[in-house]
């Protein structure tokens, strides 16, 4: 999964060389094809896997996670042309649940302000699969609050998106899937507020939360609301809306509160 861990604390990165677990090799060869081309030469910058199919830790079904990095902004066409690759590889696969494509400009990922994000996450989170591997223009990074910040700052942003599917759902898997979404991003963000302390960080969420936990026992009742929605267990609209923003508030204003501390 790893290539050798580099002396002094860094964390290792992801092996581009390693093959990906076999059926995913097509979904990934064929997202990769049709992304290219959906985009031009000029725009396509290039184009990286993260997530458990990344780290070659991929059950039966999986999601494909993408990160479309682009010269420019993309406009409505061209993110209707990357809608329609997601759709394709969606039906075309078994093995894959979901394709999710993020889409980021070249300026934003080169921008020094935000290496803690862009440069911890290409480096340590995900593997080049075409184009030029930004990853190469970083050194290998160690654990700090500053890379779980960074790492978490679009999170209440992302999680207002997600609490308006779940308010508009009128079928059980839509909510389902961005209950599982915020649940995933919530057991993430608390796994930030203690990654400093316990100086690595963890990809499952199982061990996330244990982490969390080891600091925040307290907040064990919310955890175990959490995996519910992680397993998908059908949960009324009211319930989850509630735990989104009574548990959010308290993440938020925890980084705010160890940031001012550290800071």
């Amino acid at each position: 999964m790893y290539q050798n861990k580099p002396r002094g604390g860094l964390l290792p990165e992801l092996d581009n060389e390693k093959p990906f677990q076999p059926v995913y090799v097509e979904p990934i060869a064929a997202a990769t094809r049709q992304i290219q081309s959906a985009m031009s030469a000029e725009l396509f910058h290039s184009l990286y896997l993260s997530g458990n199919v990344a780290r070659r830790e991929a059950g039966e079904t999986e999601d494909l996670t993408l990160l479309l990095v682009s010269t420019r902004s993309l406009n409505v066409q061209e993110y209707a042309a990357l809608n329609t690759v997601r759709w394709r590889i969606e039906q075309s696969s078994d093995a894959v649940k979901r394709v999710l494509i993020d889409v980021v400009p070249l300026k934003e990922i080169t921008n020094l302000a935000n290496i803690f994000r862009w440069g911890f996450f290409l480096k340590h989170c995900a593997v080049c699969i075409a184009g030029d591997n930004l990853s190469k223009s970083f050194g290998h990074f160690e654990v700090s609050w500053e890379v779980s910040k960074a790492m978490n700052d679009d999170l209440a942003r992302r999680l207002k998106d997600l609490r308006h599917k779940i308010a508009i759902a009128t079928k059980w898997g839509a909510q389902l899937d961005a209950s599982h979404e915020v649940a995933e991003r919530l057991i993430r963000a608390s796994f930030g507020l203690v990654a400093h302390k316990v100086q690595k960080w963890e990809f499952d969420l199982k061990p996330a939360s244990e982490a969390f936990l080891a600091y925040y026992p307290d907040k064990s009742l919310e955890i175990e609301r959490l995996f519910y929605l992680i397993e998908r267990k059908p949960v009324k609209k009211r319930a989850v809306v509630a735990l989104i923003d009574s548990f959010s508030a308290w993440v938020e204003s925890e980084y705010a509160k160890i940031d001012r501390k550290i800071g």
